[in-house]
């Protein structure tokens, strides 16, 4: 049986025009989503649907626990930001598995409840213009 991943483990990184910002020290969860689109290539006499894949696309989506005086993230997380998301959920080991991503920031939500802590939530889109995502171990 394999072992469990531990978030201490954890090394996440947003670098954008500003700099570098480590994001895994506040991090409560990372969402990592892969999606295939697949063109409908049925024709003619076919009796089942016919399919061929296309275009792939991921989504990111971290939720940060927040810091006071914490504006360098305001900065970093702005809406549009372009800049590159490597996430690296067992640390900087070789043979790792590594998320490379090219991304915008889809702009920081801020949670700020009465009697509990401020939450920090964002998105990250990818875009081909900024590069190619990319999921592999870090060799």
């Amino acid at each position: 049986m394999g072992e469990l991943i531990a978030g201490p483990s954890m090394v996440m990184t947003w670098t954008y025009s500003g700099g570098t910002v480590s994001l895994n020290a506040d991090y409560r969860t990372f969402d990592w989503n892969t999606t295939s689109n697949f063109e409908d290539i049925s024709a003619g006499q076919d009796t089942q649907v016919g399919r061929a894949p296309t275009l792939i696309d991921a989504t990111a989506n971290v939720t940060l626990v927040g810091q006071t005086s914490g504006t360098a993230l305001v900065a970093a997380l702005a809406a549009q930001t372009a800049g590159t998301l490597v996430v690296q959920p067992e640390g900087t080991a070789v043979g790792k598995r590594k998320i490379t991503l090219p991304a915008y920031s889809e702009g920081a939500q801020y949670s700020f409840p009465y009697a509990n802590v401020m939450t920090i939530t964002c998105g990250f889109i990818p875009s081909s213009i900024l590069g190619v995502w990319t999921d592999a171990a870090n060799t």
